[in-house]
């Protein structure tokens, strides 16, 4: 099959599942037009095609008998003839590699080849029962490393949606018990993230992949539905069942286990340290083979690390063995695929010479802390690669009652012009160059240092830093030349800079300068009295700048922040170095083989040695 045209992003993203999928799981008749638009799509090999391809092999596993003979013919001709992975024939320029289309490939595969395991698959001519053997092998690499390291794409809104629903296909469709235990551990491990990280129903904390309207909007997440079915959390009055989740709404055979929901409901303040993924540094110690297409260079690709020093051999040999310089997401790599560096092995080098401003897609490793209490949640990837470029990385955010969030970004451009790649970093969406931030308890620091050197592909770098401070939400509001105050029930934040700030666009606080610092803090009714008696401890406070050194004197507390060095509290310099978890309700070492999570009197043990998984009340 010949490369397609491209799409806009609105068509890309536009209904994954068909709302009348609600009827198939009620046993009633569907329109059956809007399961062919489903299979045009796929056909066409657009990117998220894989997307789509959950809902098809949904029904053929479920609805077949509600579903008419040629309708059915031809979802088996989709089926039987999709391309399932990047080194199969055939032009395209879907997006196989990130961590949730990983999980949506292997998935897609196996079951595909599950319902026909002795025919013949039309794109490379294996048969099911070859598919399932491969694919097989890619799922138990995608499910070991996540449950050892955690999340590549970590605590994301948007893509948990798209790791939760092929989990939910296996769990319901898929006849090995092994496979099925592991999506149902995975699947745990997801929803306990979504609960450790929300705030009101809301699962609104840093996160390695976010977006601008869920950023600005909680109410506009793409893993509601997830939540409103796994914890009732409150925001979602009926389902929608064109998008992704529809397929964890649907499933019969997974129910959130009593401790996680308890733990999305819990009320009590809780300080919530978390480790997710590899730094690049890191990931030689956990796939030694530099050669390993399948281990290393997949996680390293999940990772979105494509022209680091330390992928990028790695990344031109699987471009070319794999064909794939008609992908339009990858037709910039022929650019370094020069023979003679690559022999040389000096492929490395160019990179750091050349610093291109891309390395900065790379999904590495957050330590992350979330303060969360009954009025308000504070979340910050602690010191997370400052003064590196970035992509999609949300490093902190703040979030008060009735879905108010705050937080500052340096202002990004796209690296490419084409649709496919045009919409990341941008000006709201992460940050240009990262800045470095720490939080304790009510407080974050922020320092931006934009003199870092420039980088091939960067457009014009923007000279200010700015804020998110939705002014029209808030009950009550103060602005004044360094501080930005709001109160939301009994929420209350406020935002101090360095230099003086600006009004840009509606809700915006702009900072000029090269180098600028900001600093986030909260309280509430039950700890500071009245706002008004808030604002008199701010406006008490201290907030410096001494060449590189960011200080807060507030509350009879002091807190520095050295840039790319450390963060102290009161004269104590604080880890930021993190267990995989650590809170009230979960304490585990970073590549754990068993995870006990307990509230309320509730627990859930996790034990992936010997694949046990079990509830039990205390």
């Amino acid at each position: 099959m010949g490369k397609e045209q491209d799409i806009t992003m609105a068509e890309k993203m536009n209904n994954k599942c068909f709302p009348d999928i609600e009827k198939l799981a009620k046993g009633v008749r569907a329109d059956e037009q809007q399961i062919h638009e489903i299979l045009d799509f796929i056909d066409k090999r657009f990117d998220c095609a894989d997307f789509r391809l959950i809902c098809i092999l949904r029904c053929l596993y479920d609805y077949k008998s509600l579903i008419t003979d040629g309708t059915l013919a031809r979802m088996k001709h989709t089926v039987l003839n999709f391309k399932y992975w990047m080194d199969e024939p055939g032009q395209d320029s879907m997006c196989y590699w990130s961590e949730n289309h990983q999980l949506l490939f292997a998935a897609c595969e196996y079951l595909a080849g599950r319902l026909y395991p002795d025919e013949a698959f039309g794109n490379n001519g294996m048969t099911g029962r070859q598919r399932m053997k491969r694919a097989k092998e890619r799922l138990e690499g995608w499910f070991e490393s996540r449950f050892r390291l955690g999340f590549v794409e970590w605590h994301s809104n948007t893509y948990y949606e798209e790791d939760i629903s092929p989990l939910s296909l296996l769990i319901d469709c898929c006849d090995d018990k092994i496979i099925v235990q592991k999506a149902a551990m995975l699947m745990d491990l997801l929803l306990l993230d979504m609960a450790l990280h929300s705030f009101q129903g809301y699962f609104s904390a840093t996160s390695g992949r976010c977006y601008e309207q869920q950023k600005k909007h909680p109410d506009r997440q793409d893993t509601l539905d997830i939540a409103e079915k796994a914890f009732g959390s409150g925001h979602v009055k009926q389902y929608d069942y064109t998008r992704l989740s529809a397929d964890f709404i649907i499933c019969r055979g997974y129910k959130t286990p009593p401790a996680i929901r308890e733990i999305a409901h819990c009320r009590e303040s809780a300080e919530i340290h978390a480790s997710m993924g590899l730094g690049l540094n890191e990931v030689k110690e956990h796939f030694p083979d530099s050669r390993d297409m399948d281990g290393r260079g997949m996680y390293l690709w999940s990772m979105e690390a494509f022209t680091n020093p330390q992928s990028v051999n790695l990344t031109l040999r699987i471009y070319n063995a794999w064909k794939l310089s008609t992908n339009d997401f990858l037709k910039n790599i022929s650019k370094m695929d020069i023979p003679v560096l690559k022999q040389l092995g000096l492929m490395p080098m160019a990179i750091r010479l050349l610093n291109p401003v891309t390395q900065g897609i790379a999904i590495q490793r957050a330590n992350s802390y979330t303060y969360r209490t009954e009025s308000y949640m504070l979340s910050t990837a602690q010191s997370y690669h400052p003064g590196e470029f970035g992509d999609q990385q949300h490093i902190w955010q703040a979030s008060l009652p009735k879905g108010i969030s705050v937080f500052t970004t340096h202002p990004g451009a796209a690296f490419f012009e084409d649709n496919a790649r045009n919409f990341s970093p941008d000006y709201w969406v992460g940050n240009g160059v990262h800045p470095h931030a720490a939080g304790h308890k009510n407080v974050i620091l922020c320092l931006y240092d934009l003199r870092v050197r420039k980088g091939l592909l960067e457009k014009e770098r923007q000279i200010f830093t700015h804020a998110w401070f939705p002014f029209d939400r808030f009950e009550e509001t103060v602005l004044e030349k360094h501080m930005a105050a709001g109160q939301s029930g009994d929420g209350y934040i406020a935002l101090l800079s360095i230099e003086s700030m600006a009004d840009g666009q509606p809700n915006e606080l702009i900072q000029k300068g090269v180098v600028t610092g900001w600093a986030a803090i909260t309280g509430d009714s039950k700890s500071h009295g009245s706002f008004s008696k808030f604002l008199e401890l701010i406006r008490s406070a201290a907030f410096t700048l001494n060449k590189n050194r960011l200080m807060l004197k507030y509350d009879s507390h002091k807190y520095e922040l050295q840039y790319k060095q450390n963060f102290k509290v009161d004269g104590n310099i604080l880890k930021t170095e993190y267990p995989r978890l650590d809170c009230p309700y979960v304490k585990v070492p970073r590549n754990p083989g068993v995870y006990i999570i307990s509230c309320s009197g509730h627990s859930l043990k996790l034990d992936w040695p010997s694949l046990t998984r079990s509830c039990c009340r205390h």
